[in-house]
């Protein structure tokens, strides 16, 4: 293999150096930070979240107490019920939340 050395003569310029002039470069800032729509204000906004919490709280401790409920035969006819019914509280959660997602919007138009 031949080493191939640059020449002293070769000017190599980078690329993010180079400026195509006109106007000043733009500077760079920080970008505010976005988390997204804001709930709803006012009390119906608490009352949702309030709810939402609930919901979640509930739904999680049945699908705990199910699964712990189905190690046994017997407590398998009690369990499985209760896995049942925490799965849909976890879906009127999510079904909960997602309903303000229709007025959101979701893709910036830029000019």
């Amino acid at each position: 293999m031949e080493e191939k050395s640059v020449a002293v003569s070769e000017e190599c310029v980078e690329a993010e150096l180079v400026h195509e002039g006109g106007s000043e470069p733009r500077q760079e800032r920080p970008r505010a930070y976005s988390a997204g729509p804001l709930p709803p204000a006012g009390v119906f906004g608490r009352f949702k979240r309030f709810l939402g919490g609930a919901l979640l709280l509930a739904a999680l401790a049945l699908m705990v107490t199910g699964g712990l409920l189905t190690v046994t035969v017997i407590g398998a006819i009690l369990g499985i019920p209760l896995l049942i019914a925490g799965a849909a509280l976890l879906g009127l959660f999510f079904k909960l939340f997602a309903s303000s997602l229709g007025s959101s919007v979701v893709f910036r138009k830029f000019p």
